[in-house]
């Protein structure tokens, strides 16, 4: 049975679902995790990524051809799903970062410059756990609003190495200020962006 090809594996999830679908998690399961976690950096949301690939291919079961590998569609899955999640985790930034920015050209309250320096300073910390090479380009990018092709040219890299760089990032950046930010703090911001 382990020798079984994944057009085989198609063949029998189609006649048996359950056995054949059990087959296919069991052989891929591991390696799209481990491909999720090196894009993400964070284990629980890389393995509720990989279920979401896996809901998917169950759905997809009954109308899914034989193919001789399974690998190409399920990486293309994973890779959507991944994307997903940098853009909702880049608007989530660009949304602190302008929250920020609008604080800082508008006439603060007590309560206001409180929560501004709070802001800042987490997003200054979250910088500084960079790799110096991702700083380098995040800063690059927020700072100097230099585009990717731009950063590119300057560091002699690809722009794709630029693109991987800033979103991740975004992500890590994202997740260390989501886990300080108080929503209390955040209830004092919002009603200075009703002005804006």
């Amino acid at each position: 049975m382990a020798t079984q090809t994944d057009r085989e594996l198609v063949e029998l999830a189609r006649e048996q679902p359950v056995a054949g679908f059990r087959q296919i998690y069991d052989k891929y399961w591991e390696l799209l995790f481990n491909m999720a976690l090196k894009r993400l950096q964070d284990a629980a949301e890389a393995q509720d990524l990989v279920q979401e690939v896996f809901m998917t291919l169950w759905k997809q079961l009954p109308a899914l051809e034989p193919r001789d590998s399974l690998l190409p569609y399920l990486q293309v899955l994973l890779k959507n799903r991944i994307l997903n999640i940098y853009a909702r985790n880049e608007v989530k930034l660009k949304y602190i970062l302008q929250l920020h920015d609008d604080l800082a050209t508008s006439p603060e309250n007590t309560a206001q410059l409180v929560t501004l320096k709070e802001v800042e300073g987490l997003v200054d910390k979250a910088i500084r756990q960079l790799s110096p090479k991702m700083q380098q380009v995040f800063r690059m990018s927020r700072e100097e609003q230099l585009t990717p092709a731009q950063i590119a040219a300057q560091l002699s890299l690809s722009v794709q190495t630029v693109k991987n760089q800033l979103s991740r990032a975004t992500e890590k950046v994202r997740r260390i200020v989501g886990i300080h930010v108080n929503p209390a703090l955040l209830l004092l911001i919002l009603p200075s962006l009703t002005h804006s």
